[in-house]
């Protein structure tokens, strides 16, 4: 009969077996306490900013005593920070999401 120490060096691949399982031990087990304040503070600016910048458009647009050449300008500026809110900050929140899993892959190392 062979004893668990044999089976143990009869199997290179184990101690990547246990890597993996500590890795996805890691990620499963997450602390209420270790909060992602960056990206909690991107998601909130996404969808404060994206409603915000509809409301100015859909005010300025609506109401013909807003229609004056100053707000115009202040629409356009408006549509821009709703495309910011729309495409930067859901791809800089990927981002974020990516650099957490890469720094947990070199901590388990």
């Amino acid at each position: 009969m062979t004893s668990i120490d044999q089976i143990h060096l009869e199997i290179p691949f184990i101690d990547h077996y246990e890597n993996v399982t500590n890795f996805t031990h890691s990620i499963l087990s997450t602390d209420i306490n270790d909060l992602n304040w960056p990206i909690l503070i991107l998601s909130i600016s996404a969808v404060f900013g994206t409603l915000g910048n509809l409301l100015v458009c859909v005010a300025i647009s609506l109401d013909k005593q807003l229609q004056t050449s100053t707000n115009w300008f202040l629409f356009s500026l408006a549509i821009a920070d709703c495309l910011v809110s729309l495409i930067v900050l859901p791809l800089s929140i990927i981002k974020d999401f990516q650099g957490k899993s890469k720094q947990i892959i070199c901590n388990s190392k």
